[in-house]
């Protein structure tokens, strides 16, 4: 191997150092170009320090450094300055979509070629990280909040009466302290059905809280503010009916709700589990199936501990609530509408008409409504009331308001074999007779419907009466038809009496029959 011999003198004494080999100082002048320290590269090679000074020295003439700027060698408290002041962008941008820690170490150490490796990299990320998710252990008081909020999933409907598959919204209600739980499907998240089931919650629980928290849900909140939130007015209306403050959780900020937001979860486990295979044609049939099983859930021992949820509430928490009022708070809207020419209202809000009695076409009514029910005024006198319907471009009609034209236009929308069998055995068997062979004479049973009820209107001409006679008559002869029946009544044969055969002739085995001339 190539030996340098390359003499240095102390400054003490004349004595000579040792030659190095020349694969150790290449490694020498490779590791200062790096940007290693002299301490750092006399740790590696096993040299002193002064040693690695002389030949860095000898090697590189004065005022030329071939160690590129971004290559500068840093110590270990300069590198972790200059990623913790990074840190914080850091760890913002490893919320974004995309971006990786190993995206974010190449930025890094581009920008400081002297930087941490990526392992390292990552295990710094880590500790800080760490340092920022630290939490304390929050203490709730007794009967103070009830912290609401609405499940991610829903729960799927099938609405019999127009076949839609509907999804139910569920609010989620829970005493932080005792984590006393109630859920409650509603058809939205719209402000009418937010406060019925916060007065359902109420209603659960049998007292006021404090204090009412929500998300900020449009219902709830119309401008979200850390420190002054704006509430809306029917929510004010609420909070000032029942005497509780309104409280807002901070934007971004999921353990101010904590609470609720890990009962949300258990009521995923323990409400929507045991009811997946199950199907569900109301909103009813929903809160009704959910009561059993909140009633499980709040009444079960608490994992590791003596009690339920139930048990600590009723007694901490039930003793302290607030008493309810005798009556619940309830929206009342007011809105008005022109009578149109189908006798029908139309409520803006939802877009579905309620029909109102067909005298009041082209006046002007007021219609006052809440949740489940729907008023309509004209002047001081009230003139229908509906229930409250929430399918879009549909129609709510009462028989009662409808002019009798329209009601017997209705009537034959509903015709069948069994309405008009129905009908005529009102009156009489012969009558029954005659409907049931005019509805057997065509191979389509839709086209002797007009003849059936011609047969009906019959009734209404002459009599029952008489139209059974002329029944009787017609089945005598074992042939029947509207327009037979009719003649019947129409020439007054019906009033002739049925005589017997005056003479027949007895069956013995001398009378020839009709097949004895073919």
């Amino acid at each position: 191997m190539e030996i340098i011999n390359v003499k240095l003198l102390s400054k003490n004494s004349n004595m000579a150092y040792k030659p190095l080999r020349m694969d150790k100082i290449n490694r020498i002048i490779e590791y200062h170009k790096k940007g290693y320290s002299k301490k750092k590269i006399s740790r590696l090679l096993g040299l002193s320090k002064n040693t690695v000074k002389k030949y860095i020295n000898q090697q590189i003439p004065k005022g030329v450094s071939d160690v590129p700027k971004a290559s500068v060698y840093q110590s270990d408290s300069d590198r972790d300055q200059q990623l913790e002041s990074q840190l914080p962008k850091i760890i913002m941008d490893l919320g974004k979509v995309g971006v990786t820690r190993y995206l974010l170490w190449e930025e890094y150490i581009t920008l400081d070629s002297s930087g941490y490796s990526y392992s390292r990299f990552c295990r710094k990320v880590k500790a800080y990280k760490a340092k920022q998710d630290v939490t304390i252990k929050i203490d709730h008081k007794a009967a103070h909040r009830l912290s609401v909020d609405y499940a991610g999933k829903k729960i799927e409907w099938l609405n019999k009466k127009t076949g839609e598959i509907r999804y139910a919204e569920v609010l989620v209600c829970t005493l932080p302290y005792s984590g006393y739980t109630f859920a409650f499907a509603v058809e939205s998240q719209k402000q009418e059905d937010f406060i019925y089931a916060i007065n359902q919650a109420l209603l659960y629980i049998e007292g006021l809280p404090l204090i009412l928290q929500s998300d900020n849900l449009k219902s709830f909140v119309i401008k979200a503010d850390r420190y002054e939130p704006t509430f809306n007015q029917l929510c004010i209306q609420l909070s000032t009916y029942y005497g509780i403050e309104l409280e807002a959780t901070r934007v971004g900020k999921p353990k101010d709700k904590a609470s609720v937001e890990r009962h949300v979860s258990i009521v995923y486990n323990k409400i929507y589990g045991p009811l997946r295979g199950q199907k569900f044609h109301s909103i009813d049939q929903i809160n009704i199936a959910f009561r059993p099983l909140i009633e499980k859930m709040n009444r079960t021992l608490l994992q590791g501990k003596d009690h339920s949820r139930y048990d600590l509430y009723c007694s901490d928490e039930k003793p302290h609530l607030g008493e309810l009022p005798s009556s619940l708070f309830e929206i009342q809207k007011l809105t008005k509408a022109k009578v149109q020419r189908n006798y029908h209202v139309i409520l803006g809000e939802d877009k579905h008409q309620y029909s109102v009695p067909y005298t009041y076409v082209g006046k002007q009514t007021e219609i006052a409504y809440d949740r489940s029910n729907v008023q309509i005024y004209c002047g001081c006198e009230r003139i229908a009331v509906h229930k409250r319907d929430y399918r879009k471009n549909g129609y709510s009609t009462l028989p009662i308001h409808m002019p009798e034209k329209h009601i017997k236009f209705l009537q034959t929308k509903g015709w069948d074999a069994s309405y008009f069998k129905k009908q005529a055995q009102l009156i009489g068997e012969n009558t029954l007779w005659a409907m049931m062979e005019l509805l057997e004479s065509k191979s389509l049973i839709e086209q002797t419907y007009n003849a059936c009820l011609g047969l009906l209107h019959l009734n209404k001409k002459y009599s029952a009466q008489r139209l059974e006679t002329a029944c009787q008559k017609a089945r005598t002869t074992h042939r029947v038809s509207y327009g037979i029946i009719k003649n019947i009544l129409h020439n007054n044969m019906d009033k002739i009496a049925i005589t017997p055969e005056l003479f027949s002739i007895p069956k013995h085995d001398n009378i020839r029959g009709s097949n004895q001339y073919l």
